[in-house]
């Protein structure tokens, strides 16, 4: 079962100093957790890929990648994109200075040039992996762009270009239809104007970056990542909620739109669809609970301070970290129900991460695991979720080449993680 209260020496395995600054999420895959880092160094501020072990907390390399480039917002900083992995290879985006693929020993394998340089607000979204791609979001106020790239050697499969000044959401993928069928789609939640205009939630056939269908209806600045709840994607973003149903073509704003609702939409952290419910937060610490079908909300709660990570859910339990250290932890169901409060002494702005019955949390300065020690390692690598949990058939990535993921033990569910 995964942690519900947690304190040093009950439940709190291990905590660990992290190198520098970053936002990232923890991403576990086999017996390393991988981040990545800001990092201050004699030759300046230097953007670093980091795995921990798993066990014990130890360092197991630090590779610095590049330079830090382009400008930012000092919430956000150089680090905020999750990586994403195969089991065999680690892929992290810097914005403006460019993705990388590392080999799991830490080892640079090849580097690839993104378009523009980058956004004054900086960037956080994270790679996304698909049949041999790995597919970046890439947008500054001057050129905007979705890339795919040869995973094995870094070279350009395609791009597309998005009539967007900003967007700081995680591609997700999807199922095209109601029953599926083999068929994907990957959803961009959100694209930003220079008029303040409403946006559009757009997918894109990953193959090929061909646009299959667009809504409208989304604020103008768009960092939550857009759930997938079933055979619809449920778009969220600064007070507006809405919910697409995934199988339509062209412009479907008038014909697929199945519900909205008035406000409740986030401007930084996403929500999370688990056991056939859909639960939102905003950064004010608004937590709902709605409907799929209808969008109805069943409650409302408020819990006290900012919020910035995702709302991440397995064994039955939901889990709200703030920006202040507090980790809320209520029931999945029709009622509120408030299991715990677990507090560190620390700012926390990443999602965490869950794995195999255990769950981690980046603060500011440390890296956090909870839980149950376990007695062995992890023998195989298997691919992991840009949030850290082996991908549900709601939430998940499809991995590369033809191997099929499944949830872990735990059922751990989390949205990637944005600024």
């Amino acid at each position: 079962p995964l942690p519900t209260e947690w304190r040093a020496g009950e439940g709190l395995l291990w905590e660990v100093e992290i190198p520098g600054r970053g936002n990232s999420s923890p991403v576990v895959v086999g017996d390393g957790v991988l981040l990545t880092s800001e990092v201050s160094t004699a030759a300046g501020d230097e953007l670093a890929v980091i795995c921990i072990d798993r066990f014990d907390g130890s360092q197991r390399w630090l590779t610095n990648v590049a330079m830090t480039r382009g400008r930012t917002h000092q919430k956000n900083g150089f680090a905020s994109a999750t990586v994403a992995s195969d089991g065999e290879r680690v892929f992290a985006s810097f914005g403006a200075a460019g993705l990388f693929c590392l080999n799991m020993a830490g080892e640079l394998v090849w580097k690839a040039e993104l378009p523009g340089d980058g956004h004054q607000w900086g960037s956080a979204s994270s790679p996304v992996l698909f049949a041999g791609l790995v597919i970046q979001l890439a947008e500054t106020p001057s050129e905007s762009w979705l890339l795919a790239f040869d995973a094995r050697t870094g070279r350009e499969v395609w791009r597309t270009h998005r009539e967007s000044r900003g967007c700081w959401s995680t591609p997700v993928l999807m199922e095209r239809g109601a029953s599926g069928g083999g068929d994907w789609q990957l959803v961009v939640n959100g694209t930003s104007s220079d008029n303040g205009q409403a946006g559009f939630v757009i997918a894109y056939e990953p193959s090929t970056g061909r646009e299959l269908w667009r809504a409208r209806g989304t604020s103008d600045i768009v960092c939550p990542t857009a759930i997938v709840a079933d055979d619809q994607v449920i778009s969220v973003s600064n007070n507006a909620v809405f919910a697409v149903s995934a199988d339509g073509l062209g412009d479907v704003t008038t014909s697929h739109v199945r519900w909205r609702l008035p406000s409740g939409g986030a401007y930084v952290p996403s929500g999370v669809f688990y056991r056939n419910r859909i639960y939102l937060i905003t950064d004010g610490g608004v937590v709902t609970c709605h409907r799929p079908d209808s969008g109805d909300t069943l409650w409302r709660k408020r819990f006290r301070g900012t919020f910035s990570a995702s709302l991440v859910a397995g064994d039955g339990k939901l889990y709200a970290v703030s920006e202040q250290g507090d980790v809320q932890v209520f029931e999945a169901g029709d009622e509120f129900v408030s299991l715990a409060t677990n507090r560190f002494n620390d700012r926390c702005l990443a999602t965490p991460a869950i794995s195999n019955g255990q769950f981690f949390v980046r603060g500011e300065s440390r890296l956090y695991c909870i839980g149950s020690a376990g007695d062995q390692r992890i023998a195989d690598a298997r691919p992991i979720s840009a949030d850290g949990a082996v991908p549900s058939p709601s939430d998940r990535q499809q991995p590369l080449e033809d191997a099929k993921a499944t949830p872990n033990d735990a059922g751990g569910i989390s949205q990637n993680d944005n600024l």
